[in-house]
């Protein structure tokens, strides 16, 4: 094998050649502690935040929804707070939302209940509301707030009274100690005496 070699001239070439590549290469390479975000990605995760936030956390703290669920009326100043709500409507019970059991003709299966049909306690509903009970003290932890077992209550007004029983035993034993019942405000009407 025969070794070239180069005059002095070539040589300064070369090293000329790979000093321009090389300050090429060091322009167009992105140093590697350098983030991928722009400042345009930036306000898009922003933005979604943003509509995230305002649509979970909009003026109404309770949302009364559904064909099956009509909510008494009274003529309360109160204004309702964001807390754990446990929904009765005529056909489930649903916490924050999220359906915990089913509800026909007024009542839960007796299979759906810890220790038979005589029981109060509802077991679905107690599994539930623990679950949202421990995202309830989290959240409150994470705001630096202190966690108030409190519950609202959307029941439907032709909710059987052992069934808003079962239910307020069933939130009791999964350490809600206080209620709060939602209903929808009304007029007030002037009563004249006759």
């Amino acid at each position: 094998m025969s070794e070239h070699h180069f005059d002095e001239e070539e040589e300064l070439h070369l090293l000329e050649q790979r000093a321009r590549e090389a300050k090429r290469e060091k322009r167009t390479r992105r140093p590697e502690h350098a983030g991928g975000l722009s400042m345009n990605s930036l306000m898009d995760i922003m933005t979604i935040i943003l509509v995230f936030l305002l649509k979970n956390y909009g003026d109404e703290p309770i949302k009364v929804i559904g064909e099956d669920l009509k909510v008494p009326t009274s003529t309360t100043e109160l204004t309702p707070e964001d807390m754990t709500t446990i929904t009765i409507s005529t056909k489930a019970i649903l916490v924050n939302n999220a359906k915990a059991v089913d509800v026909k003709s007024g009542s839960v299966d007796k299979s759906q209940k810890k220790g038979g049909e005589a029981s109060l306690n509802i077991q679905p509903l107690f599994d539930e509301l623990t679950e949202a009970i421990k995202r309830k003290k989290r959240e409150s932890k994470l705001l630096g707030q202190t966690y108030e077992p409190i519950a609202t209550i959307i029941a439907d007004q032709g909710t059987p009274y052992r069934l808003l029983t079962e239910v307020m035993y069933t939130a009791g034993q999964a350490e809600l100690s206080q209620f709060k019942f939602a209903v929808v405000r009304g007029e007030r009407k002037a009563f004249a005496a006759e």
